[in-house]
């Protein structure tokens, strides 16, 4: 059951500045059951936090549309990696009068980053915001939190992993990956009378109506050096899986999820799931194919690995590869293939009476290629960046 029609929801979103958590803001201001907004934001070179919101919600709607939110959407000052999170005696008060739940999308997705780096926002970001929502529960009228994880904290388990399954004995990919798992871990093991919802996306990329990313992050390196045509020829394991699912999937579901009482302390995969993961080599030829760029042989990850471990056939290949082979290193590993799948039947259950469910890759790939194309990744939008966020209409059906 959802919460009545006459309450309204007052939520603390951190990470409400970045790619999932604009999204998810965009679709939340579209509901009835939404009261305010308290968007969690550091103070940047001398800019105070409702000065950064104010000017995200402009980039979002346009400077007209931007003063009719002013008092719906509140910048709150603080920050994940501060005790508290840096929470002033005033916002405090006003988070403990209104707020009753919190969504922490708030993470660090550099793949480059080392687990000391990943754990100060990934892990400990969540230890504050959990001792917040103690706070704010304890005092206040907070009720429930939602936290955006990763499908991928089944990091190298090697099987069909399904929404109930977390430490299985896994191996991780990255920092990242494991930083996330280490969040959830702590997670379940705190002490609290509230609900978390814990909602796990797999590989995040742009809109699926317009291609729209203002990060081009994660698959984005790989896809630039194919539509580019940056590369000789691509390392990778062309058999392997791909679990791709665009932005708006993953907002519409936590949306839809978030006034949902029977979803409270559950965990939801946010995944494209078994037989709808893309291949390796499909994902490459479509790249090449939309950018009408001519296709290039592929070497063997085991071929790659030797090589770059042996100076004098290192040598053979030119600079220039080894260069975008670096910039592109972070991510091969899940182009070298990662046998980890996903079996989302939980949650695309829970969501059907929603009417939300994940598009499929070939329904939705020329959108996403062509606005990294038009856009020549990110340097030019063909259009006012406030367009792309205006929401198709089955996005902005009342739920």
């Amino acid at each position: 059951m959802t919460k009545s029609e006459n309450e309204l929801i007052n939520i603390l979103i951190t990470g409400g500045t970045g790619f999932v958590g604009k999204a998810v803001i965009a679709r939340l201001l579209e509901k009835p059951w939404v009261g305010r907004l308290f968007i969690l934001a550091r103070p940047q070179r001398g800019r105070p936090a409702t000065e950064r919101v104010e000017k995200q919600l402009t980039v979002m709607y346009g400077a007209d549309r931007a003063k009719e939110l002013t008092g719906r959407v509140v910048g709150v000052a603080g920050d994940l990696t501060s005790p508290a999170l840096g929470l002033g005696a005033d916002d405090m008060a006003l988070l403990k009068a209104e707020c009753q739940q919190i969504l922490h999308c708030g993470a660090s997705t550099d793949f480059s980053a080392s687990l000391a780096e990943a754990r100060v926002i990934n892990l400990e970001g969540t230890r504050h915001v959990l001792t917040v929502a103690d706070e704010l529960r304890r005092d206040g009228v907070l009720k429930r939190v939602d936290y955006v994880s990763t499908a991928y904290v089944a990091g190298s388990a090697g099987r069909v992993v399904t929404e109930n399954d977390l430490d299985i004995g896994q191996g991780f990919q990255s920092p990242y990956e494991q930083s996330k798992f280490e969040a959830e871990k702590l997670i379940h093991a705190w002490k609290r009378d509230y609900p978390v919802t814990i909602h796990r996306p797999s590989i995040v990329v742009g809109q699926s109506y317009n291609g729209y990313t203002p990060h081009f992050k994660v698959l984005y390196w790989p896809l630039m050096i194919m539509a580019r045509n940056m590369a000789q020829f691509f390392v990778c394991n062309p058999r392997s899986y791909l679990d791709v699912v665009p932005v708006d999937y993953v907002a519409d579901a936590i949306v839809a999820l978030l006034p949902d009482s029977e979803a409270a302390g559950r965990t939801f995969l946010l995944s494209g799931g078994l037989g709808k993961e893309v291949r390796v080599r499909q994902f490459i030829n479509d790249a090449l194919d939309l950018a009408e760029v001519k296709r290039k042989p592929i070497m063997p990850v085991w071929l790659f690995d030797f090589i770059r471990k042996v100076p004098p056939l290192r040598r053979l290949l030119p600079n220039e590869f080894w260069s975008v082979a670096e910039m592109a290193m972070p991510y091969y590993r899940y182009l070298r293939g990662i046998k980890t799948r996903f079996n989302p039947a939980e949650t695309l259950r829970h969501l059907e009476r929603s009417g939300v469910k994940p598009p499929e890759w070939p329904n939705y790939k020329s959108q996403i290629i062509q606005f990294c194309i038009d856009s020549r990744w990110g340097k030019r939008l063909p259009q006012p960046e406030h367009t792309y966020y205006e929401l198709p209409k089955v996005a902005v059906q009342q739920v």
